[in-house]
């Protein structure tokens, strides 16, 4: 059944129940829509085209509103948006990863890496970790390496010894360049202001720049993500007021804004400052909380674990409807997907995607459609 709805909502033009029955022209569109559009107007929801076996055909029908009923419209507040809505566009859209704690969160820090349950779901990763690397690239996951802990000490700058250390990463990581299992490089997590300086930044940005050129068939890229918006003056005041040109990807973490502040703040403050070869990530919120739930303003006004699973899809589906718009933007790093003590993580965001049923299905059938768009 997953597999049937997964492949109407990529757009298949006919799809097979058993190997003698089909369904043509794909008319749980019709099914779909009405559902997710309108869950009070089921009587206006029919087939128009069926198999000549019409037992399969009313099994088969059933079972699907079944299954779509408890996990897209159990509470009726699933909005409209969806895949079928928003058909792809944005063929530069390649990228679906998490943040992921790997460790105990402390002080804000933990070791940051991803975990293979992501596997269906996530097309990347990043980490340093090469065995988990191998184990990603095992199951579809390619790794864009995290060198922030190669180049850079926090509140510090960078090693002394810094150029000794990145050598000695090259001649590690370059078997899984050149195996395509590393794609990229993360350079580091709100850095500025106050983590390092600008000319820290472009040091590290111009070291893994020679790795890039070095293996140009490889087309790989470096990624900075920002949190908050004050780092854009930053960057506005720093030699030629854009983002140095070694950049390939920003992307900026503020979970307080909604998707149209975000989108505002993009548009009017991040793209005139970088260079048109660059792109952009986005990075929604991913989580709910299991206390004062009603207190949560990643809930909806709601009341339960559901409410806000549900609240949370809501934004997720307007994230995706801009990704897919926008050519500028070429990935999505939700965070977080792991789950947190409460004494790990500010209020109300404990609760990773992988304990929240309806958006660990929203981002899978994201993930599905972002690796139907690579292919």
């Amino acid at each position: 059944l997953f597999e049937l709805f997964d492949s109407a909502l990529l757009g298949a033009h006919s799809v097979s129940l058993t190997g003698t029955h089909k369904f043509d022209d794909i008319f749980f569109f019709s099914i779909l829509a009405s559902l997710v559009r309108n869950t009070n107007n089921l009587q206006n929801v029919f087939i128009e085209k069926a198999s000549a076996d019409s037992a399969t055909m009313a099994t088969g029908v059933v079972l699907v509103l079944f299954c779509l009923g408890l996990s897209r419209i159990a509470t009726g507040t699933v909005h409209h948006a969806t895949l079928r809505d928003h058909p792809e566009q944005n063929k530069n859209l390649n990228t679906l990863l998490f943040y992921t704690c790997v460790t105990k969160e402390v002080a804000n820090q933990c070791v940051e890496s991803f975990t293979l349950d992501q596997s269906g779901i996530a097309t990347h990763g990043f980490t340093a970790n090469l065995s988990t690397i191998s184990a990603g690239a095992a199951v579809g996951i390619k790794t864009y390496f995290a060198v922030h802990d190669v180049f850079f000490v926090n509140g510090e700058g960078m090693y002394p010894d810094w150029i000794t250390r990145w050598n000695a990463t090259v001649a590690l990581i370059e078997p899984y360049i050149k195996s395509g299992d590393i794609v990229g490089f993360f350079i580091g997590d709100e850095l500025f202001p106050g983590k390092i300086s600008f000319s820290n930044f472009t040091s590290a940005l111009r070291a893994v720049q020679d790795v890039k050129n070095a293996y140009k068939d490889k087309n790989l890229v470096s990624w900075e993500n920002e949190g908050g918006t004050g780092w854009i003056d930053f960057f506005k005041k720093s030699p030629g007021g854009k983002l140095p040109v070694e950049l390939d990807i920003i992307s900026l973490d503020d979970y307080y804004l909604n998707v149209s502040q975000h989108r505002s703040f993009y548009e009017s403050s991040m793209y005139p400052i970088m260079h048109e070869h660059q792109s952009v990530f986005l990075v929604p919120g991913a989580y709910t909380t299991g206390h004062d739930i009603s207190k949560s303003p990643w809930c909806c006004g709601g009341s339960t674990l559901h409410d806000c699973d549900v609240c949370m899809v809501n934004r997720t589906r307007d994230f995706f409807a801009w990704a897919q718009e926008d050519e500028r933007v070429t990935g999505l790093a939700p965070w977080h997907w792991d789950s947190r003590g409460v004494d790990e993580v500010s209020a109300y965001k404990e609760i990773g995607v992988v304990d929240m049923p309806l958006l660990k299905a929203e981002w899978r059938t994201i993930g599905r459609a972002i690796r139907g768009n690579r292919n």
